[in-house]
């Protein structure tokens, strides 16, 4: 007894084991073929034997699975950065793509697509940092006037750095705040 399939349409309709009778639509089926009713028969090479999952990829017969690419004749995962193109995975905030990398936004960029809450807090985060990048400068200064030695800050250098942390204090009070903060030259 022989096995053989139907074809409808370039689908394998059924795959049938008996006599065979003529048929035009009769394909009569060597032994150990893989051939699977409701495929196409493009899936098959000719001695009915199923092209390989990565040739079906190749001829866009099968999708490549999410994630993946076909590199080489393999399948391989693709790289974050790739799925990211891809629209596979999100991208981070405040990244962008340039020259198939993620590359951080400038400031500038940055400010442009925050909504005003967030514009708010990167800009008081900024300034709170810059302020505690000198505040130790301060806290040096008065200690050692109270211990009564030479101090590292004259005067005058005392004074300009407390009125630095009052204007980073005050870019709150700025008329374009938070769209456009003018922060003060450090000294």
């Amino acid at each position: 007894m022989a096995e053989y399939m139907t074809i409808n349409n370039n689908i394998i309709e059924a795959i049938y084991c008996g006599d065979v009778e003529e048929n035009e639509k009769i394909v009569v089926l060597p032994e150990n073929h893989e051939v699977r009713a409701g495929e196409n028969i493009a899936f098959y090479n000719d001695n009915w034997s199923r092209k390989s999952d990565i040739e079906l990829m190749q001829l866009g017969l099968i999708d490549i699975p999410t994630g993946f690419k076909l590199e080489n004749n393999m399948l391989i995962e693709m790289a974050y950065v790739e799925k990211v193109i891809a629209g596979i995975e999100e991208m981070p905030p405040y990244y962008k793509t340039e020259n198939n990398q993620l590359v951080e936004m400038a400031e500038c960029e940055k400010l442009e697509i925050m909504q005003r809450q967030e514009k708010e807090n990167y800009h008081r985060q900024k300034r709170d940092n810059l302020i505690n990048e000198e505040i130790w400068k301060i806290q040096r200064h008065e200690q050692e006037k109270l211990l009564g030695l030479n101090t590292t800050l004259s005067d005058d250098e005392f004074l300009k750095l407390l009125k630095y942390i009052q204007d980073l204090r005050d870019i709150t009070l700025q008329e374009y705040f938070p769209d456009f903060v003018d922060y003060p030259e450090k000294i």
